[in-house]
């Protein structure tokens, strides 16, 4: 499989007064095209800073990240926004749903925004996705209406709107009880069976078993990269 994120002696480092800290320190990873990988650390490990660099959220301090073939850090702000709606789908740990708009409302939106899907195709598409994670009987609901795993499924369905390469997903399961962290974690499983990367960003401890690659973060280095057993069986 052909790298799909590639990081390259990555460092992001911020000043504060008269202090420097790095956040990440020369980091070099890649992942490829269809792989479940879990990025793994304590807070301050330099995890989100991962994310926030792979999403082209934050820009590193030296180093290279290309995504997609994308030297994405490379692109001015109006282009790096357009390439990351088209390309990358995230999940926040707070949903980040807009109040004021119903759950269809808020996918139907990620498509206006993008413009990446038909428009006679977008409310077949929506309510494909929702069916998809279970909650397309809530779909003219606002979100204060659903419950945290409700919202959670909302906002996986609003993330895979434009149908992206990639999904990345912050702490995606952190609020959520144990049976609904399992049907979440269920929904990654089979994006990652139709051919997505699916990237999970989490401080917790992880079913390595569950990913292909679970990647351990520590001071703004990587300590651990270890492929685990595949659905097979077999390592990745």
């Amino acid at each position: 499989m052909s790298a799909i994120i590639e990081l390259e002696q990555v460092t992001r480092k911020f000043e504060q007064g008269e202090r420097t800290f790095y956040a990440l320190k020369n980091v070099s990873m890649d992942i490829k095209r269809g792989e479940y990988v879990a990025i793994i650390g304590k807070s301050g490990s330099g995890k989100s800073t991962m994310l926030n660099l792979i999403t082209g959220i934050d820009h590193p301090s030296t180093g290279l990240v290309r995504v997609i073939d994308t030297d994405i850090h490379r692109l001015d702000e109006s282009k790096l926004a357009s390439w990351r709606g088209k390309n990358i789908g995230i999940v926040f740990q707070f949903f980040q749903l807009i109040p004021t708009l119903t759950i269809m409302e808020n996918i139907l939106l990620a498509m206006e925004f993008v413009n990446n899907i038909d428009k006679k195709g977008r409310l077949e598409r929506t309510r494909t996705l929702l069916e998809m994670v279970g909650i397309l009987e809530h779909g003219d609901k606002f979100p204060s209406a659903l419950s945290g795993g409700e919202q959670q499924r909302a906002a996986i369905a609003r993330a895979l709107a434009n149908d992206p390469d990639i999904l990345v997903a912050d702490e995606p399961t952190g609020n959520l009880d144990s049976a609904t962290a399992a049907s979440v974690k269920a929904i990654f499983a089979e994006l990652v069976a139709r051919g997505k990367t699916v990237i999970v960003v989490t401080h917790a401890n992880v079913d390595d078993d569950q990913f292909h690659r679970v990647i351990r973060l520590q001071d703004g280095k990587i300590i651990a990269d270890n492929p685990q057993k595949s659905a097979s069986g077999e390592q990745s």
